[in-house]
């Protein structure tokens, strides 16, 4: 029975989805403005774990994965370098997901942008301003009443009178009630991207978002939510206040959080300055060895980068890799389940994702397989290794590639920009570009002519699926 440990009640709970066998996953996803860094592929990766089991055992997750284009952090960056948050989230966007392709993290069923959903943003504003939650500033700015939200600080266990800013930045300058209060949307200045909203011009906060995407894309209530534990506050408290004044019901039944990961004992992060970046890391070790690395400690648990620690899992998985060469050579016949085996996985597993338990088990099965002639053992003992790398997701097997569909409106765009190409009219091309980019695939041009990869599950591909 999968037990998880659930960040609201500081205990480990029974799995019980709303709907099962449906399980409808929402993870908090990156802010477009650089290359992701390490600590980034730990959170991602942990998910990635955590979904493949729960499909492991047969729940059909709908995973949902936010990109944050809009925000403080993109804002600077891009005045930095002189161009617009959204040609910044164009250039680094693709860079994530290719991160993410090579660390095996399967793709989102839906990556929703923000600034694809002001206007959704601006509805949840308006009911919250209707209710009483939400107040104008005079300078057109919004913000929330933390007052008027009886359970606010029950995830993080933060009482009222504790709380400063509900900003991961820079305090606010707007005009507010209570320190506590935070912004839902955020009065324009000058240089800064803007909007219209009946409130005048200018942006969304930063935590609407995961309210109304997680609505737009699951439920009002959704199974899972997760990220990184430095989100517990303000932002996951802040999603909870607005989407159940907003809704009148409870937001999240399960709230995941993953470790931080450390450098030198300190946490790793692009405003301390102490990141390594996902590009360069695997400049230097392939990807499937920094995923090993990040699943040998449990996920919610504190994890200390060291140069040690990924040269051990580097000598892991050859070993591994190496005993599953052997096997293939000695084994009889396709191997099947062994169900002793099978048992102590789902075991250490349903004790809320004991990754280290798990490649432990893995361990002993292949210092087994190298003790053993017999043949049948040997193909059973390797059946099972590359049964639980589904939920590894080391590539232990080999991977065979299968040709993806492309949908027909997809295809005429790339027909369409094709066409563009040869007229060299390059603004359109770029405009189409971007289009199919958030339609989730990605177009790369090369001599043969040109090639699309899947990033995500599209809008369209959920609209086909009806």
């Amino acid at each position: 029975m999968l037990k998880l440990y659930n960040t609201l009640t500081r205990k480990k709970e029974v799995f019980r989805p709303i709907s099962p066998p449906k399980v409808g996953m929402y993870v908090c996803g990156p802010t477009i403005y650089g290359p992701s860094h390490l600590g980034h592929a730990r959170t991602y990766i942990a998910f990635d774990v955590i979904r493949r089991y729960l499909e492991y055992q047969g729940f059909k997750v709908k995973y949902v994965v936010n990109i944050t284009d809009v925000h403080d952090d993109m804002i600077k960056e891009a005045k930095k370098r002189g161009i617009t948050i959204f040609e910044l989230a164009d250039k680094f966007l693709p860079v994530y997901f290719q991160d993410m392709e090579s660390l095996n993290v399967k793709p989102a069923d839906a990556c929703p942008r923000v600034t694809e959903y002001i206007k959704e943003i601006i509805k949840m504003v308006k009911i919250l301003i209707d209710k009483g939650y939400g107040y104008v500033a005079p300078d057109g700015s919004v913000y929330y009443d933390v007052s008027q939200f009886k359970n606010y600080g029950r995830l993080s266990r933060i009482k009222l009178e504790e709380t400063k800013t509900g900003t991961r930045v820079e305090t606010d300058k707007y005009e507010k009630k209570e320190p506590a209060d935070f912004a839902l949307w955020k009065a324009h200045k000058k240089g800064e991207p803007f909007w219209d909203s009946p409130w005048g011009k200018g942006r969304p906060g930063w935590h609407i978002e995961c309210s109304v995407m997680s609505q737009k894309y699951l439920r009002e209530t959704i199974d899972i939510h997760g990220g990184a534990r430095d989100l517990i506050f303000p932002h996951h408290e802040n999603e909870i206040a607005q989407s159940e004044a907003a809704t009148g019901k409870r937001f999240v039944k399960y709230w995941l959080h993953g470790g931080l990961l450390k450098i030198n004992g300190q946490k790793m992060a692009k405003s301390l300055g102490n990141y390594i970046e996902i590009p360069n890391l695997l400049k230097t070790y392939e990807p499937m060895v920094v995923r090993l690395y990040l699943i040998s400690g449990h996920y919610r648990s504190a994890f200390d980068y060291t140069k040690r620690g990924i040269a051990s899992a580097k000598s892991r998985l050859e070993r591994w890799r190496e005993a599953i060469k052997r096997m293939e050579e000695k084994k009889k016949g396709r191997g099947k389940e062994a169900p002793e085996y099978k048992r102590e996985f789902i075991k250490v597993m349903d004790d809320d994702f004991n990754t280290p338990r798990a490649l432990a088990l893995v361990d002993r099965l292949v210092s087994e397989a190298n003790k053993t002639e017999n043949r049948e053992q040997i193909a059973n003992i390797e059946y099972q290794i590359l049964d639980f790398d589904r939920v590894l997701g080391l590539r232990l097997a080999t991977q065979i590639k299968t040709k993806i569909k492309i949908p027909q409106e997809i295809k005429k765009l790339v027909e369409k920009r094709e066409k563009l190409r040869k007229e060299k009219r390059w603004q359109e091309t770029d405009e189409i570009r971007k289009k199919i980019l958030k339609m989730g695939y990605q177009i790369e041009d090369t001599k043969q002519g040109p090639k699309l990869k899947k990033l995500w599950k599209s809008g369209l591909d959920l609209k086909l699926k009806g």
